[in-house]
């Protein structure tokens, strides 16, 4: 299975809102490491790791409002990578994902880190 069907089968499970807050986290973290790099196009990235947070943080609270104003879960995970891409922050965005599949410890992942 690879990276896209992985997401999109978490998205549909009971482990989404787990995933989404962990993903969160670690696109901040990855916002942290990107600040205190000197890289030419570190504010580029980061504004992209945050723009990503908001599109996460936004998905986890419509779990939680009768509003639904979050994505179609069929949608977010192409709104996240072009959010990325639009900051060359894909890289960021593969390891957030990567993470938080650690995180989850089930959903056909290696287990909690």
């Amino acid at each position: 299975m690879n990276i896209r069907d992985r997401v999109f089968a978490v998205l549909e499970s009971d482990s989404k809102e787990e995933f989404l807050l962990a993903l969160g986290h670690r696109l901040g973290i990855s916002a942290r490491f990107i600040f205190s790099e000197e890289s030419s196009d570190a504010s580029q990235q980061a504004r992209a790791c945050n723009e990503m947070m908001i599109a996460i943080w936004l998905q986890a609270w419509s779990m939680k409002s009768s509003k639904g104003d979050g994505y179609p879960d069929s949608e977010f995970l192409p709104v996240l990578i072009e959010k990325a891409d639009a900051g060359n922050a894909r890289p960021h965005l593969r390891n957030a994902i990567e993470s938080a599949f650690l995180s989850l410890g089930g959903e056909g992942n290696r287990g909690k880190d």
